[in-house]
């Protein structure tokens, strides 16, 4: 498997997945993280920090706007499923 995404959309990624604690109960660091993940997805960013730092400065009102796209996509998957479930 292969990451296609942008360096920031990773970047966002692995930052939410550190903060919620979903890896390891949270007992790993971010750059641990950030190596495992990036030999599963042969994906490397090593100045991870700074492309945070670049996130956290966007001034469009949409400083998430990767996982602000997972979860559009994934509620519209539900509702498209919910719509042909109800036309059975």
């Amino acid at each position: 498997m292969n990451w296609t995404g942008s360096i920031a959309e990773w970047v966002e990624l692995i930052y939410a997945l550190y903060t919620v604690k979903r890896i390891n109960n949270g007992k790993t660091s971010l750059k641990e993280l950030f190596l495992q993940m990036g030999e599963i997805f042969g994906f490397e960013v090593k100045e991870f920090a700074v492309y945070f730092m670049n996130i956290k400065h966007r001034t469009d009102g949409h400083r998430t706007k990767f996982i602000d796209l997972l979860r559009d996509t994934v509620l519209e998957r539900m509702e498209n499923a919910d719509r042909k479930s109800s036309r059975k």
